[in-house]
Order: structure tokens, then sequence, then C-alpha cells
């Protein structure tokens, strides 16, 4: 097994060259969203010296999940102003993911779609073992079903899936409908979501933790806003699941300052309606391009993440892409078919116009 950031240990580069344009991942999106970044961190960062570093100084022993300081803006965020879920913050949605492996309690986890190899590489690495609608002998083809018949506590939903199209129906409704069928047997439902950044609020299962009482959501600040550094995630929970979460999840695993600064990004809203706007144009003129340059069809992935994929099998578009000093990255992933790890080649979209143009010119 393999974690996801290891997918870049053999990247020749971070960054553009003048031989290179480097679509390993975005280096531009956060132009298009609808924040100041650098100016909302340094008049944070600013604030914080002239008030005597009241942050970097704290020690939250009172509030070590960072609820009582980050809930209300993520409440707010989401629009349900005062709502009953609590906010539990790590230090990036990997390390809940490490902690939430525990609740399998030595059962099968079940995964609906393909997945980020981190959470399937835990559970193995613990002796466990992670299956799908594909494990031999399973009949009919409800994860409700498979779920019940493995005796499995934890299931794993990564929304919007990256890859390709979940198991699961992204409809609330089926959501709902798995949490609430499982809920008899204990299991928790997790859902990764991780990209979901790159769509509306209202796209988030967040709002569903009100009422479904086994049901985890994670959220970040790396995709979109382009803040991985600062390290900080929380997962949103129904008070009777909190103190479940929390026998796993250290305690203080996300720095003071860095809850400042994402409740300051948080507290702004919806940041990227023009992001999707450019994502879903970008998309469509890099399709245009990789096809009138004989390259085989990509994968599109969801509309709102500025990610092509193609199979590991499909030797002619790397090569294709790497002779005209365009590169990629191979991506793992936890394939519910091989029960496995399998990879793709991921070339992010340029969305900077220039990154853009020097992608035409690249392809001809």
């Amino acid at each position: 097994m393999v974690l996801a950031n290891a997918s870049y240990r053999e990247l020749r580069s971070l960054t553009d060259g003048p031989d290179l344009l480097n679509l390993a991942w975005t280096l531009d999106e956060r132009r298009f969203i609808s924040i100041d970044l650098s100016s909302l961190m340094g008049a944070e960062l600013l604030a914080e010296q002239e008030a005597g570093l009241p942050y970097l100084s704290s020690y939250f022993v009172q509030d070590p999940y960072g609820d009582g300081e980050l809930g209300p803006t993520v409440a707010e965020f989401f629009g349900r102003a005062g709502w009953g879920c609590d906010i539990t913050c790590g230090a990036g949605v990997i390390s809940l993911l490490h902690a939430l492996s525990r609740l399998a309690e030595g059962r099968p986890v079940y995964i609906t779609g393909d997945a980020y190899p981190d959470l399937p590489h835990w559970i193995e690495e613990s002796g466990g073992t992670c299956v799908s609608r594909f494990t031999e002998g399973l009949i009919g083809d409800r994860a409700v079903d498979h779920v019940r018949a493995l005796g499995c506590r934890l299931i794993l939903v990564e929304r919007p899936g990256l890859a390709a199209a979940a198991g699961l129906d992204d409809e609330f409704t089926a959501l709902r409908e798995l949490c609430e069928a499982v809920l008899a047997q204990d299991a928790v439902v997790v859902v990764d979501e991780s990209y979901a950044n790159y769509c509306a609020p209202s796209f988030s299962s967040a709002v569903l933790a009100e009422e479904v009482p086994n049901l985890v959501v994670l959220r970040g600040l790396s995709k979109a806003y382009g803040m991985g550094g600062l390290r900080l995630a929380y997962a949103v929970t129904h008070p009777s699941l909190t103190e479940r979460v929390r026998a796993v999840v250290p305690p203080m695993l996300a720095s003071s300052l860095s809850i400042r600064l994402g409740r300051a990004v948080l507290g702004l809203g919806d940041a990227t309606a023009a992001l999707r706007r450019r994502v879903r144009a970008a998309k469509a003129e890099m399709i245009r391009l990789l096809t009138a340059a004989g390259l085989p069809p990509a994968d599109t992935s969801h509309p709102h993440i500025p990610y092509v994929m193609y199979d590991e099998w499909d030797i002619t578009a790397r090569q294709g892409l790497e002779s005209r000093g365009v590169i990629g990255k191979p991506q793992p992933f936890w394939s519910e078919r091989t029960l496995g790890i399998a990879h793709r080649y991921r070339v992010s979209v340029p969305l900077s116009e220039e990154r853009m143009a020097a992608f035409r010119q690249r392809l001809g």
C-alpha cells in the first residue's frame, strides 16, 4: 500500500520552468477566488502581532478541538447559524482520516467508489481489510446490503469523487438512507469532502449531520484555497457522535493561529464561484486542445474539479504530453474494482491565461 503524498516524490519539479509546464498540480487557482488571501492573511497576522500574539501564546486546553473558536463560523458558512452540530479540528483532513480509521474496530471497511489510498493504507497496515461492491460473494448492488452482510463499522464516501463517479449516488437522499440503514449496527459513515471546496457550500453533506447521528463530514482548506500549509481541517458531527469521534482524534491537533486564520477565510463565505466558472471553461478548452493534438480522450471527473485523468495503461497520452514539455503525475487510488492500488495519470487544468497560452503553444 502507498500514501497519496508518495506521488510527488518522483516529480522533476514542483513549479513551471523554461522547458516545462507543470500540470502535476494546480498552481494558479487562488487567482480566481473572491478573497485576496495575501491581504487577508497579512491583516490577520498584523492584528495578531499588535494584540500581543494572543493566539500564538494561547493553549486551547478549554477548547481543545477548536469547536468554540471555529464552530460558529462553520455554521454560518453552511447557512446554519446556531445549528446543533459539533466541530472537531485536525491538522489537515489526512490527520482526521488517520484517527478515524480506528472506528473500524477490526471489522472490514466499506468504500464506495475509487478513493484516495490513505485510509485504506492505514486500515491494511493495522491488519484490517477494505471491501467494496466488487468484493467476492456479495449479493445485490446496494451498499446497505453489503455493509450489513459484512458487519462493517466504518464506511468511506469520497464526495465529490476525484477519479470517477462514486458508487453511492451524490444525492442527499441516498446518503441519508445509507446512514439510517446502518445505524442499527453502530456503523459510522465518513464523507471525505476534501474536494468539495470547488463546489458551492450548498453541495456539502455537512448539513445532514444535524439530523443523522452517525455521519462524519470532513473538510479542509487545501483545495481551491491553496492553504495546505495552514494544516487545518474540521469534522462536522451530530453531538451524539462527537464523543466517539474525539475518543480517537487527539486534542489540539490544529494550532491556535491556524484556527484564527481559517476562521477569517471561512467567515467570508462562498469564495469559489468565479473559480468554478473558470474551471469549467478552461477544462472544456483543455479537452478540445488534447483532442486536436491527437491525444486519447481523458476522463474529465467532476465538472468543478480542475483535473483530467488518464488510465495508467494509457502510455500514449502521457508520452504525448511529456514529449511536449507538459507533465502531470501518476496518482494512486484505492480501486473498488481491484480492491487494491491502481494509478491514473492526473493532469491539472491550466487556469490562468498565461498558463493556458503556454498549453496551447505546446500542443500546437
